[in-house]
C-alpha cells in the first residue's frame, strides 16, 4: 500500500494549490497521477514521474511538449518521507519560471505528508491502546498470547514496572484536554497507555522504571511530580480541585496489570476526598477490612457491644480514628479531637478498665483496638 494516498493528495491541492497559477499534478510510486487542479489528469499515466523512480529518467525538468506520455513542460520533483521516494509533485509551465516555486510546492507536500502520517499514527496508536486496556481490564478471561500480541503491537517494554491511575474530573472538563495535559507533561512517556473509560473516567495505565531501578521505592514522588507537571498543563478555567487521581498498586507483571486497575476502583470507594492524590498502598488496610463481611466482625466483636452504649461507640470511633492517624501518638491526636492531652489519657484508662487493653503501650492491643472500632463504625446505628 502506498504511503501517499489520493485522499491525501487532493486534500494537499485543494488546501494550497487551488489558488495558485500554474497546475499542479501528484504522482504516486506507480507513476499514475492521483490528484491534480485538472481533475481530468487524475488517473492519467506520467512517464517522467514513473521513470524518475524506477531510475530510468535522470532528471524532472522537461521543457518539450508531447515528448513523454501524460507528461506537459514543468519541474517534476521527488516526494520523500523518511528518505525515501515515495512519489513525484509536478508543478507546470516553463521550468526556468517555475522551477523555484516548484521547490517550495514539494517542501509543503512533504511537510503536510509528515505531520498527516504523524497525526494517522497517534491515532491508529489510540486505537490499538483503547482497545488494549478494554480487554486487558473488562474480559473476564484473558489469553496471553492475544495480551501479547496486542502490546507487541503497541510497542510495549514489559520489564516495566507500571501502575494504574484513574482520572475523575468535574463533568464539565473535557476527556481530550485532560489527555493532552497527560501526554504534554514532563514525565510522560510513550510507553503509557491511555483510554477512557465508558463512564468517562480516564484510564492511565502508567510506565515506570525498569526492574533493576528504584523504582519500588520512590515511584510515589514520580508519581506526584508528575501529575504535578499535568496540573500546570491544564487549561486555566480547570480547577485541580475538581479533578482526583487514584492510584493502584504497582505491578511488574502484564498479566496483574488488572489488579492495579481494580484496586484504583476499590480506592475509589473508600476515598471520601473529592479531589486529590491518593494511593492504594495508604489504604491497604481498609482494602482488606472491605474483602470481609460485616457478618466475619460480628462473630468475633459482637460480645462487646453490650460493653458500650451508642455514644461510647461513637466517642471510641473517633479516638481510635484520631490516634490510628496520630501513629497513637497521645498529644498530636488530643489536638486532632480538640481535647486536652489528661482528657484522653483518660478515656483510653476508662477503656483499659472495661476490656484489659493498652492500646499505647502494646501493638497487640492496637490492632485489636482498631478492629473494634472499624466494627462499631460498619453497625447500623453508629454510621
Amino acid at each position: 500500500m502506498s504511503i501517499l494516498g489520493p485522499a491525501l493528495a487532493q486534500k494537499f491541492i485543494d488546501k494550497t494549490a487551488k489558488h495558485l497559477e500554474y497546475n499542479i499534478n501528484i504522482m504516486n510510486d506507480k507513476g499514475i497521477i492521483i490528484a491534480s487542479k485538472d481533475a481530468s489528469r487524475v488517473g492519467s499515466f506520467h512517464e517522467v514521474a514513473y521513470g524518475m523512480l524506477n531510475g530510468t529518467i535522470e532528471t524532472g525538468i522537461v521543457t518539450e511538449k508531447e515528448k513523454y506520455i501524460g507528461t506537459k513542460p514543468g519541474v517534476n520533483l521527488f516526494i520523500d518521507y523518511k528518505n525515501k521516494h515515495v512519489g513525484v509533485i509536478c508543478v507546470t509551465g516553463n521550468p526556468e519560471n517555475v522551477q523555484a516555486f516548484a521547490v517550495l510546492v514539494k517542501t509543503s507536500m512533504e511537510a503536510m505528508l509528515e505531520y498527516e502520517l504523524q497525526m494517522e499514527g497517534e491515532r491508529r496508536r489510540k486505537d490499538k491502546a483503547e482497545h488494549f486496556l478494554y480487554y486487558l481490564l473488562y474480559e473476564d478471561r484473558n489469553e496471553s498470547a492475544i495480551v501479547d500480541r496486542m502490546s507487541d503491537e503497541l510497542g510495549l517494554n514489559k520489564e516495566l514496572y507500571r501502575i494504574c491511575i484513574l482520572i475523575k474530573y468535574h463533568s464539565d472538563y473535557r476527556a481530550a484536554k485532560l489527555i493532552q495535559a497527560l501526554t504534554s507533561a514532563e514525565g510522560h512517556s510513550v510507553q503509557d497507555v491511555i483510554a477512557v473509560a465508558r463512564n468517562n473516567d480516564i484510564i492511565l495505565l502508567k510506565a515506570l522504571g525498569d526492574k533493576k531501578s528504584d523504582t519500588v521505592k520512590g515511584y510515589k514522588l514520580v508519581i506526584e511530580e508528575y501529575i504535578k507537571n499535568v496540573l500546570e498543563k491544564l487549561p486555566t478555567e480547570y480547577d485541580p480541585k475538581k479533578i482526583s487521581f487514584f492510584i493502584g498498586s504497582l505491578q511488574s507483571n502484564i498479566n496483574r496489570y488488572k489488579n492495579s486497575h481494580l484496586h484504583a476502583q476499590e480506592l475509589v470507594l473508600q476515598t471520601k476526598e473529592a479531589f486529590g492524590i491518593h494511593f492504594f498502598n495508604d489504604h491497604i488496610l481498609d482494602y482488606y477490612r472491605s474483602l470481609a463481611t460485616i457478618k466475619a466482625y460480628d462473630e468475633v466483636f459482637s460480645i462487646y457491644d453490650p460493653l458500650f452504649n451508642e455514644g461510647e461507640k461513637k466517642q471510641l470511633v473517633e479516638m481510635v480514628k484520631a490516634l490510628y492517624k496520630n501513629n497513637y501518638n497521645v498529644l498530636y491526636s488530643a489536638k486532632e479531637l480538640y481535647i486536652h492531652r489528661n482528657t484522653l489519657l483518660f478515656r483510653l484508662n476508662k477503656l483499659k478498665d472495661t476490656l484489659n487493653i493498652d492500646p499505647i503501650a502494646v501493638a497487640e492491643d492496637r490492632e485489636f483496638l482498631n478492629e473494634l472500632a472499624y466494627y462499631f463504625s460498619k453497625t447500623k446505628k453508629t454510621e
